[in-house]
């Protein structure tokens, strides 16, 4: 069964910057995706500046990488306090205009409950229409609908289903997280996996420290999922959501295991690391 998806990583593996980042990561045949991080929003100061986005693009491009971009974090794109609302539009659409010059596969954001957790079914309708015009107005700016992720956080991502289907968005699936939190895997891939564009995959280690190396990721889940990945013919991006070299090398070593295992590959049967490899 040959694989189709490609496997990434974040932009801060190693200790330097974005650009310097891209460019060590190139270097590495089986990284065919890099994780933009801007983890602030984009301004004087803070994210990646505009000619370093263009550089780190050239370098991707050179190499035949793609990139994804991780909007900033602590959002409220569902938010109920209607000024905190629009600046978080704003961070976004910054995030988003700021690096259109790399052609991202996957822009992905978080639609954060706020304080009070899961909204109650009286203000479900209320919170989903507040997120639907948030994610309206960021789609004003250019981005397609299907490059737009929604990330599964700590909440059930039914309660934005609706939103993916009534836009036509994406999901960046995190495993790691479902892991982490004892949620089971198949029902998720069975209602997601259709829409998913990025997997985030990463381990959590003895002391509840996620993403760590796939080593603390429970193997036989990954069996699991690798093989519904290949069965369903998976294009996206399989990111390796970490962010220490040596938590980097041992993942791709984890996962040549898990694939020969998923995919029952002898010697002749090529995986998505074999695949990297060779077209390096």
């Amino acid at each position: 069964m040959r694989t189709r998806y490609r496997i990434g990583t974040t932009s801060f593996i190693h200790p330097c910057g974005w650009l310097e980042n891209v460019r060590r990561l190139s270097s590495r045949p089986e990284i065919r995706d890099v994780e933009i991080l801007v983890f602030e929003p984009p301004g004087e100061g803070a994210g990646p500046a505009p000619e370093e986005i263009a550089l780190l693009g050239a370098v991707a491009r050179a190499s035949g990488m793609t990139c994804s971009v991780h909007a900033p974090l602590e959002l409220g794109l569902a938010s109920d306090d209607e000024r905190w609302r629009r600046a978080s539009v704003d961070v976004v659409r910054r995030t988003v205009q700021l690096t259109a010059p790399l052609a991202p596969h996957s822009v992905i954001v978080h639609l954060n409950l706020d304080a009070r957790g899961a909204p109650a079914a009286a203000d479900l309708g209320a919170w989903r229409d507040r997120a639907e015009r948030s994610l309206r107005e960021i789609l004003r700016c250019g981005i397609a609908p299907a490059q737009l992720c929604l990330e599964t956080l700590d909440y059930d991502l039914a309660l934005a289903e609706p939103l993916v289907d009534a836009l036509g968005l994406s999901v960046a699936l995190d495993v790691g997280h479902l892991a982490r939190d004892g949620i089971g895997l198949e029902p998720v891939l069975a209602r997601s996996l259709g829409r998913t564009r990025v997997v985030h995959w990463h381990g959590t280690d003895p002391s509840g420290r996620d993403h760590r190396s796939l080593r603390h990721y429970p193997r036989a889940e990954a069996v699991r999922l690798l093989s519904a990945l290949a069965a369903r013919g998976f294009e996206g991006v399989i990111t390796l959501e970490v962010f220490r070299e040596d938590d980097l090398a041992e993942s791709l070593a984890v996962l040549r295991e898990i694939e020969a295992e998923a995919l029952g590959a002898g010697p002749g049967t090529p995986s998505a690391l074999m695949i990297a490899g060779a077209h390096g």
